[in-house]
């Protein structure tokens, strides 16, 4: 063989080891950043879950607070109907004892009862 001609073989082997090693390189570095992608959008996903938790927890007490002051709203409203109801129930027994006289209209005492409403 020539000297040249192995000089020549050697450089191609030569650029064709170069050429493997920065493929290599290449494919090595893309597994890298598919790597760093992957732990990135983990992060994000982890980081927007825990905001999305805070936030759902904070609307859930809200409602919860709501729910209780409903209930105390609906607990006095209902103390105050049958306060009234009672209150009837008594202008009516009251009612019923004063003395019917026969005239139309009303009389001093069933005015002084309306006015005690």
């Amino acid at each position: 063989m020539n000297r040249t001609v192995a000089a020549a073989l050697a450089a191609l082997a030569g650029l064709c080891l170069f050429a493997g090693l920065t493929l290599l390189g290449l494919k090595t570095i893309g597994g890298m950043i598919h790597d760093a992608a992957r732990t990135a959008s983990a992060a994000s996903d982890h980081y927007w879950r825990a905001q999305i938790e805070q936030s759902n927890a904070a609307q859930q007490a809200k409602i919860a607070a709501n729910l209780r002051q409903t209930m105390a709203l609906q607990e006095a409203a209902r103390d105050q109907v049958a306060a009234a109801e009672a209150r009837a129930a008594e202008l009516e027994k009251e009612n019923a004892a004063l003395p019917d006289d026969g005239r139309c209209g009303l009389g001093r005492d069933r005015v002084r009862l309306l006015n005690k409403r």
